[in-house]
């Protein structure tokens, strides 16, 4: 039985136009890494919170000051975070982490292309909106945004980028930060 489904399984993969041995190669670096929950416009509500990555797009710059090392590009997320619950989610750096194809995290970037994510997450009832940002090897097709706001939580967002990378991403209608 595991021979068959082995053959039907390389078949399935040769009439995608991709060979077996593509998929722990090339193929596997456009998609996103581990289990995923959910996809950018789709909201997750587990335990008290719900999460919903609304955009996600790279970037060279934010600004005329803040540009990616060379190698490198941004990749911002608007996010938005309601508390379903009683406590107050984590939303820092820790909380929030972007996983890359290849095992290892984006680094965290302060700049954002609107307003920033704070670090404490909304009251009981309340929803906040803004954005979290990673600098990652330029060539970055996917990626898996894992947010823990408890100990015991996890949600998954994973996507997959648009080939377009853009000059310099800012988002003019969020005044409250700029």
């Amino acid at each position: 039985m595991r021979a068959l489904l082995g053959v039907a399984l390389a078949v399935a993969l040769t009439a995608c136009g991709e060979s077996a041995g593509d998929a722990s190669g090339d193929a596997a670096q456009v998609r996103p890494p581990g289990p995923i929950d959910a996809a950018p416009g789709e909201a997750v509500e587990r335990n008290g919170v719900s999460f919903t990555v609304i955009e996600v797009g790279a970037t060279h710059s934010f600004d005329r000051r803040e540009r990616a090392a060379d190698g490198k590009v941004f990749i911002a997320a608007r996010l938005s975070i309601r508390n379903t619950g009683s406590e107050i989610p984590a939303q820092g750096p820790e909380a929030i982490v972007l996983e890359l194809p290849d095992g290892t995290l984006g680094k965290h970037w302060i700049v954002t292309p609107g307003s920033r994510l704070g670090d404490t997450g909304p009251p009981p009832g309340e929803e906040l909106g803004a954005w979290r940002s990673w600098e990652v090897p330029e060539g970055t097709r996917a990626a898996t945004i894992s947010y823990r706001p408890s100990p015991d939580l996890e949600i998954r967002v994973g996507f997959t980028l648009a080939d377009e990378v853009r000059d310099r991403w800012r988002v003019l209608s969020d005044l409250r930060h700029v």
